[in-house]
């Protein structure tokens, strides 16, 4: 009960202290140019989005769960999904992290189908649903006519 309320307070302050990119700027040296408020919005409804669908999961599959971590991997995945929106296309870490990409089409897409793309793969889903991630952080970004997701977990 507790680390759920400390992962949805941790989540609140994530939202509202920032931390992602503003319109027309970006938050690494990958080239991103954020887009415009209106857009930002909706790339943070499927942030929120893709969140409460992992917590979700994880509480009915009955795994601890894991919090959002507001800075270095919430950084960390941010940057990835600016790097591989403004490339086009999917591309590994250069640090050793468990990372889940997925790229869908601008238009209508979600939290929830991103969630859905990764769990007809065992492999996603068994990293979605390892107990041994205790934190994560969520990028998303947009570029191509695509919305480009990278979700970073940690052990500690």
């Amino acid at each position: 009960m507790f680390l759920s309320v400390a992962g949805l307070i941790m989540t609140l302050v994530a939202g509202l202290g920032g931390g992602f990119s503003t319109p027309g700027t970006s938050s690494g040296d990958s080239g991103y140019k954020a887009p415009g408020l209106e857009k930002q919005a909706e790339l943070d409804q499927i942030r929120n989005d893709i969140n409460l669908e992992i917590k979700h999961l994880r509480h009915n599959e009955q795994v601890p769960p894991v919090l959002m971590d507001p800075f270095e991997l919430q950084r960390e995945a941010q940057d990835h999904a600016e790097k591989v929106a403004v490339a086009g296309q999917l591309q590994n870490s250069e640090q050793n992290v468990t990372m889940l990409q997925h790229h869908l089409p601008e238009s209508g897409t979600s939290g929830h189908a991103f969630l859905e793309a990764w769990l007809h793969s065992q492999a996603h889903t068994d990293v979605v649903l390892d107990p041994r991630y205790v934190f994560y952080g969520i990028g998303v970004a947009v570029g191509h006519g695509e919305v480009w997701v990278a979700v970073q977990f940690s052990e500690s």
